[in-house]
């Protein structure tokens, strides 16, 4: 049976929340690789999120980072390199295209937009249009950007990575439906609030310098606050503590009047 896209899904109060693998199962595989896609969709979780840029030569690829420094001791921008450069540097490279038929039919997909000037944007969500289903996301970075989406892609669920929640309500009113809140910032208050308004929450575990890392624990604690969705590297510790969760949740001597 195929996927079903858990982007427009409608959610109500206790339902588990989504397990995602932030660039795939990224502990047990090479980021944003075609192998930590794979692990991911085996494991069983419920969507994958991945970074894409636009080469020089206009190819939607896989892609974290501004440039190749960290990973290739490269000080190029992705933007400064054509894709036979790219893949020549990096030969298990992958195209925006090729992840996404990886994913079609099986697992839901995050697409998280590095790109922010509004005219390159378009050059590229034109680019990927012919791969694009509901359960395709975009993560945005700004309204901005939101609006570039949700203007030429209307049908496409936006979820905003914003620095600052106050933007949120701008979204939402936008045709906005998912919001991405820090561990740090996600307190239970911060994920209702945005609850209440519309927006289905997203968290993205661990701090700036140690993206997508957490302990088991602090794992449980974070899915005990009700968001949606939880996205971070390890995707097998992530469904195990929700599992553990919903075991506790359904126990006798937790259920309502035992």
């Amino acid at each position: 049976m195929d996927h079903q896209s858990i982007w427009k899904a409608p959610r109500k109060t206790g339902d588990a929340a989504f397990i995602g693998g932030h660039r795939g199962a990224s502990v047990e595989a090479g980021e944003n690789s075609k192998e930590a896609f794979e692990k991911a969709i085996l494991l069983g979780a419920d969507f994958i999120e991945f970074d894409w840029r636009l080469t020089r030569d206009h190819v939607p690829v896989v892609f974290h980072d501004k440039d190749l420094a960290r990973l290739h001791n490269d000080a190029r921008a992705i933007e400064d390199v054509t894709f036979p450069e790219l893949e020549a540097i990096n030969p298990g490279i992958m195209t925006v295209k090729a992840a996404l038929e990886t994913a079609r039919g099986r697992i839901s997909v995050l697409l998280d937009t590095k790109i922010t000037d509004p005219d390159t944007l378009l050059v590229g969500l034109d680019l990927l249009s012919p791969w694009l289903t509901d359960s395709v996301a975009f993560g945005t970075r700004s309204l901005e950007a939101s609006q570039v989406v949700r203007k030429r892609m209307p049908e496409s669920p936006v979820l905003g990575l914003f620095n600052d929640p106050a933007d949120y309500p701008d979204l939402q009113a936008m045709g906005g439906l998912w919001a991405r809140l820090w561990e740090e910032d996600a307190t239970q208050s911060a994920i209702r609030s945005l609850q209440d308004q519309g927006l289905n929450v997203i968290v993205m575990v661990g701090q700036h310098v140690s993206v997508g890392v957490i302990t088991p624990d602090a794992m449980e604690n974070v899915l005990s606050r009700k968001p949606d969705a939880v996205m971070l590297n390890d995707v097998r510790l992530g469904l195990s503590a929700r599992m553990r969760i919903q075991a506790t949740a359904s126990s006798p001597s937790t259920m309502r009047g035992g």
